[in-house]
C-alpha cells in the first residue's frame, strides 16, 4: 500500500506540473499572463486577451480585470479605443460602494475618457477626466490627479471647449510640484490661454516657463517649444521686434545643436518680418528656410500647411494673384501620402498579427507536446505503481499464508506434545477437531499437510466461513468445564459490555492462544485481532499493555 500511495503522490505531482504548463490555459491564467506581458509588450498582451472567448460572460471581478487590461494595452499601443465597450461596466463596478479601489477607479476614468474621445464624444471625454479629478481630490490622491489632468492635453485637440481645458490645466499646474515638468506645464497653460484669446495671460505663463532654471536635459523642451511659442505670441500681440530678437536666440541654439527645427525657426522669422512689412527680409528668411529644410519636414503635415500658407500669402503680396496650382499639388500629395501610409500601416499590422499568431500557434504546439509527454510519464508512473502494489500484495498474502500454516502446525504440536497445561491442550484439541484439521493432517502425514493448505485456502476464500466450522455452544461448555465456569462468569459480569465476538476472543485468550493462532482460528488478520483486544481493554477500563486473560481471571 505504501508503494501505491507513493506512486499516487508522484502522479499527483506530475499532474500539478502539467496543470502549470497546460496547453489551453484557463481564462484567468490568460488574463494574468496578459497583465504581466503588458509591462513589456502591449501588442502581445492584446493578442493574448483576444484569445479569451466570450469576455462578457466572465464573472464580475474577472470581467473588469479583462476590460482594464485590454483598455490599457490599447492605450499603450496607441490603438483606437472606440471598441472598448466594457470600460463603462468597469466604471460602474469600481464606482460602487462595495468596491473601494481608488487606484483602479482612476485608471478606469482615464481609459474611459480615451474611449469616449476615440468615439468622437469629446465633451464627455473631458467631463469624465474632470469627474475623476474631483474624486481623486476628495481622496487627496495627488498622483492620480496629476495622471488624469495630464491626459487632458492628450485628448484636448479634438475638443473645442478650451475654457474647460484651461480650468483643468490650471488645476494641474497648481498641484504638480514636480520641478522637471514646470516648464512644460506653464507652456501648456500658455497655449490654452492663447486659444481662449487671453494673450496677456499666455505671455505671463510663457515668461514664467522661460525663467525656469532648467537642467541641460530640458534644453530641447525650453528652446524647441517654450521660447518658440513665446516668440510667436509676442509677434501675434504686435511685438514683432521682441519676437525677432527672441527667435534669433532660438535660431542660434538650433544651429549649435543641429536641430531639425532650424527650418521652422527661419520660417517664423520670415513671418515676423512679413508682419512688419519688410518683404526683403521676409523673402530672405523664407529662402533660408528652404535651404535647410530636411526631406522629413515635407512629411510633417503641420509644417507643410504652415509653409504653404505663408508662401501663398507672400506670393499674393508680390503678384496680387492667388494661383491654385500649388494648393492643388499639396492637396493631391497629402491625399496620396495618406493613402500610402494607411496601406503601409494596414500591411504592417497584418504582418505583425500574422507573426504573433504564428508565435502563439508555435507555443500551443509546444504545450501540446509537453502535455502528451507529461501524460505518458503519468501513465508509466501509474503502471509502475500498480505493478509494485500487485507484487507487494502477493508477497504479503504468501507471508500471511505461511504464518497461518505455521500457527496451525504449532497448535498441532502443542496438542500432541508435552509442553503446556493439560487444560489448554484439551481446549485447543477440541477446537482443532471442530475445524477438522487434526484429521486432515493425520490422514496425510507424508504430503507435508497439503490438505491443511487446501482447507486454509477454502476458509481464506470464504467458501467455508470460520464461524460455520466452529460450534461455539459446545466450546463454551468446554471452557466452563476446564476453567471453572470462565465463560459463564464473564458473561454474567461483562455480557452487557462485551459483544459475542469479544467474549469469544476472551475465551481463546484464556485458553492461552497467541495472537497469530487466534487470527488463524477466527480467520481475521493479526491487525484486526490487535484492534479487538484494544477495544476490549478500553471497554473494561484496562491499561494499554495489561493482560486480558489475567485481568478477567482476577475480576470475576
Amino acid at each position: 500500500m505504501k508503494a501505491l500511495k507513493h506512486g499516487l503522490i508522484s502522479l499527483v505531482c506530475v499532474w500539478a506540473l502539467s496543470a502549470c504548463t497546460e496547453g489551453v490555459p484557463s481564462q484567468l491564467v490568460q488574463i494574468e499572463k496578459a497583465e504581466q506581458t503588458l509591462r513589456q509588450n502591449a501588442e502581445e498582451a492584446i493578442v493574448l486577451l483576444q484569445s479569451v472567448k466570450n469576455p462578457e460572460t466572465l464573472p464580475d471581478s474577472l470581467r473588469v480585470r479583462y476590460a482594464l487590461a485590454l483598455g490599457q494595452a490599447h492605450c499603450d499601443a496607441h490603438w483606437v479605443m472606440n471598441e472598448d465597450t466594457l470600460l463603462p461596466y468597469a466604471l460602474q463596478y469600481y464606482g460602487s460602494r462595495d468596491v473601494e479601489d481608488t487606484l483602479h477607479l482612476m485608471r478606469v476614468y482615464k481609459l474611459l475618457a480615451y474611449h469616449l474621445y476615440d468615439s468622437e464624444r469629446y465633451k464627455e471625454a473631458t467631463e469624465m477626466l474632470a469627474k475623476g479629478d474631483s474624486i481623486a481630490a476628495l481622496q487627496s490622491d495627488t498622483a492620480a490627479r496629476i495622471r488624469l489632468l495630464q491626459s487632458v492635453l492628450d485628448i484636448g485637440e479634438g475638443n473645442d471647449d478650451f475654457e474647460g481645458l484651461l480650468r483643468l490645466q490650471k488645476r494641474l499646474t497648481a498641484i504638480n510640484r514636480d520641478s522637471t515638468r514646470y516648464a512644460d506645464e506653464y507652456n501648456s497653460l500658455a497655449v490654452l490661454y492663447y486659444c481662449t484669446n487671453q494673450t496677456d495671460s499666455a505671455l505671463i505663463a510663457l515668461r514664467k516657463a522661460s525663467e525656469y532654471q532648467y537642467a541641460p536635459g530640458d534644453s530641447a523642451l525650453v528652446w524647441g517649444y517654450v521660447m518658440r511659442n513665446y516668440a510667436d505670441m509676442l509677434s501675434d500681440s504686435g511685438k514683432n521686434r521682441e519676437a525677432v530678437d527672441l527667435q534669433r536666440r532660438v535660431l542660434q541654439k538650433f544651429k549649435e545643436n543641429g536641430d531639425p527645427l532650424l527650418s521652422v525657426s527661419y520660417l517664423s522669422l520670415a513671418r515676423y518680418y512679413l508682419n512688419m512689412g519688410q518683404m526683403d527680409s521676409a523673402h530672405y528668411y523664407m529662402q533660408k528656410s528652404d535651404s535647410v529644410r530636411l526631406p522629413s519636414m515635407d512629411r510633417d503635415l503641420w509644417f507643410s500647411i504652415y509653409y504653404l500658407v505663408q508662401k501663398t500669402l507672400m506670393d499674393y503680396i508680390d503678384t496680387r494673384s492667388f494661383p491654385i496650382r500649388d494648393a492643388a499639388f499639396f492637396s493631391n500629395r497629402t491625399y496620396n501620402d495618406f493613402i500610402r501610409d494607411q496601406r503601409v500601416i494596414m500591411q504592417k499590422g497584418k504582418t505583425q498579427l500574422l507573426l504573433q499568431q504564428q508565435n502563439m500557434n508555435l507555443q500551443l504546439e509546444k504545450q501540446k507536446e509537453r502535455t502528451v509527454f507529461v501524460g505518458l510519464i503519468s501513465l508509466c508512473i501509474l503502471l509502475l505503481a500498480a505493478v509494485i502494489w500487485y507484487l507487494q500484495r502477493r508477497k504479503r498474502l504468501l507471508i500471511e499464508k505461511e504464518e497461518e500454516l505455521e500457527a496451525l502446525r504449532r497448535l498441532l504440536q502443542e496438542t500432541e506434545g508435552a509442553d503446556g497445561s493439560g487444560n489448554d491442550k484439551f481446549v485447543k484439541k477440541m477446537l482443532l477437531q471442530q475445524l477438522g484439521l487434526i484429521r486432515m493432517v493425520a490422514t496425510n502425514p507424508s504430503s507435508d499437510h497439503q490438505e491443511l493448505l487446501v482447507q486454509m485456502g477454502r476458509i481464506a476464500n470464504k467458501d467455508v466461513a470460520a464461524d460455520d466450522l466452529l460450534v461455539w455452544k459446545d466450546l463454551y461448555k468446554t471452557i466452563d468445564m476446564v476453567y471453572d465456569g470462565f465463560y459463564t462468569r464473564i458473561g454474567n459480569k461483562y455480557g452487557n459490555i462485551l459483544n459475542e465476538k469479544e467474549l469469544q476472543l476472551c475465551c481463546l485468550l484464556k485458553s492461552d492462544f497467541s495472537t497469530k493462532e487466534i487470527s488463524v482460528v477466527i480467520q481475521q488478520s493479526i491487525r484486526t485481532v490487535y484492534q479487538r483486544k484494544t477495544v476490549i481493554r478500553q471497554k473494561l477500563g484496562m491499561e494499554e499493555k495489561e493482560d486480558i486473560a489475567e485481568f478477567l481471571s482476577k475480576s470475576i
